[in-house]
Formats: C-alpha cells, structure tokens, sequence
C-alpha cells in the first residue's frame, strides 16, 4: 500500500525537527562522555603514582592503541618514564 500525503501520521516538518534533535542529543551525549572519560583517565595517573612523585610531576599522553591515556611518571633522575 502506497501511503498517500494527508493520510495521518507526523508532518514531515515534525519528523524532521524530531529527528534533528535526536541527533543533536546523541552528539551531546558522546561529547559528554569523551570529556569524562578523558578527564578520569588524567585523574587515574595522578591517583595511580608511585611513593615520592608528587601531582604536578604526573603527565598522561594520549595512545593511538589501544585507545587511551598513557601515565608518565620521572624516574630517579628525574627524566620522564
């Protein structure tokens, strides 16, 4: 059955309008999420550091893979591990 313009249902407009905003909602959400996350990850490094470092030595670098933080701590020479 062919449907038929004016044959009940949501205007195109509010289908679209709808729409629209599901996606604006879900970009938001993944926004959201990666900015949390990512800040956890820093969070990690600095609560995960060994005896003797203290916060402002700690450094995360970003890895391609697996996808995620790195935590740099110095060693004893003082030059990053």
């Amino acid at each position: 059955m062919i449907p038929v313009p004016g044959d009940g249902g949501p205007s195109p407009a509010l289908r679209r309008t709808v729409t629209v905003l599901v996606v604006v909602l879900s970009a938001l959400l993944v926004v959201s999420w990666s900015v949390r996350w990512v800040r956890g990850e820093g969070d990690r490094c600095v609560a995960g550091r060994p005896a003797g470092v203290s916060a402002e030595q700690v450094a995360s670098q970003w890895r391609w893979w697996p996808p995620g933080y790195r935590c740099v701590y110095p060693d004893d020479a003082g030059t990053s591990v």
